[in-house]
């Protein structure tokens, strides 16, 4: 009886299963890149978690934004939505601890709410920052209200130092001026001064005199009788 070979059969049947998996790996690789993300995120911002609420189905974190990067909104808190909760936990969601900064792509889910989702659970390292920059402007949606809001930051940090300079300067004027005033009046009263002084000189100077004249106006006084 002729035997088969079998192997070649297992070898196509595993390749098989193994291909949606390999084709499944390599979409996430690429859809986990910078590019990827910049291309389909409708916001990006830089953000630090300041409280985490757990539920039993998903998780909503509080983030207060730093910094955004693209699609800005007028808000510096916002919420991310997670499911993973106490009885449930899906995959490619994300997951934060108290206190913790990520750059984030964000994905709108209520804007009523300013509720969030973050695709794939995907989270950056705040350094990533000028690489996204990068992209953005690659992508042509570095908007120039970033720039704007950047600029005005700056302006108004140099527009305080030169603020608190002026103010600095004013305090050290004032006390020059206060200090010359109290400088002016030191002649007034080192003259008078000057002058209690020389009184008694001159009192003493005009003393002798006085003695002479009389002791002259009695002699001749006393002669003018004789």
């Amino acid at each position: 009886m002729k035997h088969l070979n079998l192997f070649p059969m297992v070898f196509t049947l595993i390749l098989l299963l193994l291909v949606p998996n390999i084709a499944v790996a390599l979409i996430d690789a690429e859809a986990a890149k910078i590019p990827y993300q910049v291309n389909n995120s409708d916001r990006i911002i830089i953000g630090t978690v300041s409280k985490i609420d757990t539920y039993s189905s998903y998780t909503i974190y509080t983030v207060k934004v730093k910094e955004w990067l693209y699609n800005p909104i007028p808000t510096d808190t916002i919420k991310i939505q997670s499911k993973i909760g106490t009885n449930l936990a899906v995959e490619d969601e994300v997951e934060f601890t108290q206190n913790e900064s990520a750059l984030l792509m964000l994905n709108d889910g209520n804007l009523d709410e300013l509720l969030f989702r973050v695709p794939l659970g995907l989270k950056y390292p705040v350094s990533d920052r000028d690489a996204v920059i990068e992209e953005l402007k690659v992508q042509g949606k570095w908007q120039e209200e970033n720039k704007t809001e950047n600029k005005t930051s700056e302006t108004e940090a140099v527009e305080n130092t030169k603020t608190e300079d002026k103010q600095e300067d004013q305090n050290v004027d004032n006390v020059n001026d206060t200090k010359t005033s109290e400088d002016a009046g030191t002649p007034s009263e080192q003259k008078e001064s000057s002058n209690q002084t020389q009184k008694p000189n001159a009192i003493l100077f005009m003393s002798p005199v006085c003695v002479f004249a009389v002791m002259l106006g009695a002699i001749i006084y006393v002669k003018r009788k004789n």
